[in-house]
């Protein structure tokens, strides 16, 4: 098997060692380096291309040049994090001189979120276009500046204006990954002749839904297994095309109101002079149903949950029970506590294979048909309000029959009254009491980062950290809201803040705003209580205050362990 011939072409003469000396390595690869920076790059790689080189290696605007003026494909060798970190670093040792880094977004992004958040005095300068780079550089000298980062054409020029230029240089691990890159597109481009000739083959054996139209909207070949037609409207087409169309790339689209949940990809190439398009159609499995006052889900991942303060860690420990797993169980807790988390993660962690079903009380009955027929394991029971209205009895017969067919309920209220639990016949269900957020002072600054990773990956938000005295002012703030409202106020901030780290005037600049009035801690005492519901009550709170410690919690009430577990259960 022939070797494949690479051409690397470095715009520096530092660069040609390291390839020297990792190329002994590459037993696949005839690799030749040469040095030539622009357009003297460009030179040397029409040569390499004479001689029948396969691939060009080369770096920033020579790797550019160069593919604009050969045939052969280009590998950038890119600028790693290693690579900025390196150079960033060595900077900053000479702390008597005023630094920049100047270069284009595909440095300078990276290098200002290292810079921000190593918290190193330098400034970042994007350029826009090279042309900018004298009048920067005379702006900087200006300014005191003496050392400057950036890449050969940048360095070039701080040697002009008599400052320091300080090369930001590819490193072993970008040099290595090139070689990798360039392995991965030869094999490519080798098996491009074989695929053409099987190409007519596939289209005809592949079993997949699929459309090729024109642009003009002509349909030039179909074939449906699934369907017996195409499933969506023309001007649904017509919208998939002008996305792809603006995006640039392949659009993959989830149809959820259809009989049959499917997903289209659609994909469009230029075939000579005319633009075509790809429709690939796939029926989706139901991962979740629309019910009526609810919805059934399939949960396949654990949700993630906080528990770095002593309630949490309770929590979590008693909820990991094996006896949790089947048990009935009453969540109590006041609005954006988490208790619809805590019934996800008991559903998952126990590794329920059905159905995830919540819905409210009230609408039990109109649901109980479609909830009767689902393969349901876990039913979520949102207990808002207790109404005169609310048929009691009905809902613990239609209870009854779910726990017939060993379904798992949890409800979830923010006060459980003794005699609906009575009624419902749930006296001796687990209840779990979740803590206010203001009483999670240790679990704040992990949910942040868990909201921050969340709206980073959900909506592309820029910010990964936030400043060690704005993490405390969050931790001071009354969050009324609970849970609900921090993650609120951190979607507000994240979408506000375009840098990398929350600084603690973003804050001063977004005050929190809560429409939820701070409720003092303790409880409230009905005319209608009894003795009982009032002793329940306090214990409750204590055992709330003790971190469900129930051996604390019976030393403060004044009586033994044993006792106070009678006392719950009764």
């Amino acid at each position: 098997m022939r070797k494949i011939s690479i051409g690397f072409i470095s715009p520096y003469d530092a660069m040609v060692p390291m390839i020297e000396e990792l190329k002994q390595g590459q037993t696949d690869l005839e690799i030749s380096a040469e040095v030539g920076n622009l357009e003297k790059g460009v030179s040397i790689a029409k040569e390499m291309e004479k001689q029948g080189t396969d691939i060009i290696i080369s770096r920033g605007g020579t790797a550019k040049l160069i593919r604009d003026a050969v045939l052969l494909p280009v590998i950038d060798v890119h600028m790693s994090g290693y690579d900025l970190m390196r150079s960033i670093m060595l900077a900053n040792d000479h702390s008597e001189e005023k630094k920049a880094l100047v270069g284009f977004s595909n440095i300078t992004i990276g290098a200002a979120s290292i810079v921000s958040l190593l918290e190193i005095d330098m400034e970042v300068v994007t350029l826009t276009d090279a042309s900018e780079v004298e009048t920067i550089l005379t702006q900087l000298k200006e300014a005191g500046y003496t050392r400057i980062l950036g890449d050969v054409v940048t360095v070039n020029a701080a040697a002009r204006h008599g400052l320091n230029g300080l090369l930001i240089q590819s490193g072993r691990e970008a040099i290595l990954q090139s070689f990798e890159e360039a392995r991965r597109l030869f094999k490519t481009l080798k098996k491009n002749q074989q695929l053409l000739r099987v190409l007519g083959q596939l289209v005809t054996e592949r079993e997949q839904d699929f459309m090729i139209a024109a642009e003009s909207g002509i349909v030039l070949f179909e074939n449906w297994l699934s369907f017996e037609r195409l499933p969506i409207a023309s001007e649904e087409l017509e919208s998939l095309k002008k996305q792809v169309l603006e995006e640039g790339s392949s659009v993959l689209r989830v149809i959820n109101d259809a009989e049959f949940p499917f997903s289209v990809q659609v994909n469009s190439w230029q075939d000579r002079n005319e633009l075509l398009f790809s429709f690939f159609f796939k029926r989706i499995s139901a991962s979740t149903l629309e019910l009526y006052g609810g919805k059934a889900e399939e949960i396949n991942q654990l949700p993630q949950i906080v528990t770095e303060s002593k309630a949490m860690k309770n929590i979590k420990q008693l909820i990991e029970e094996p006896l949790l797993a089947a048990e009935p169980v009453i969540l109590v807790g006041k609005a954006g506590t988490g208790k619809q988390t805590i019934a996800r993660y008991i559903h998952a962690y126990h590794e329920k294979k059905g159905y995830f079903v919540s819905l409210s009380i009230e609408e039990l009955k109109k649901s109980f048909g479609e909830l009767h027929s689902l393969n349901t394991s876990t039913l979520f029971l949102i207990v808002n309000k207790v109404s005169a209205a609310l048929n009691v009895y009905e809902i613990k017969e239609l209870l009854t029959i779910m726990a017939a067919q060993k379904v798992q309920v949890i409800l979830s209220t923010e006060e459980m009254p003794s005699e609906l639990a009575e009624a419902l016949e749930l006296h001796e269900a687990i209840r779990i009491i979740l803590p206010d957020l203001n009483d999670r002072q240790e679990d704040i600054e992990f949910l942040v980062r868990q909201f921050l990773t969340e709206f980073h990956q959900s909506l592309g938000t820029q910010p990964i950290k936030v400043r060690d005295d704005a993490m405390e002012e969050l931790k001071q703030i009354e969050w009324n809201g609970h849970l609900n409202e921090l993650k609120a106020y951190i979607k507000k901030l994240a979408l506000a803040e375009k840098d990398y780290v929350i600084e603690k005037s973003a804050l001063q600049k977004t005050p929190v705003t809560s429409h939820v009035p701070r409720k003092e801690k303790g409880f409230i005492i009905s005319e209608k209580d009894t003795l009982k519901t009032i002793e329940r009550k306090i214990i409750e709170l204590i055992l709330q205050e003790e971190g469900y410690n129930q051996t604390k919690a019976a030393k403060r009430l004044g009586i033994n362990r044993a006792t106070l577990w009678r006392k719950l259960k009764s």
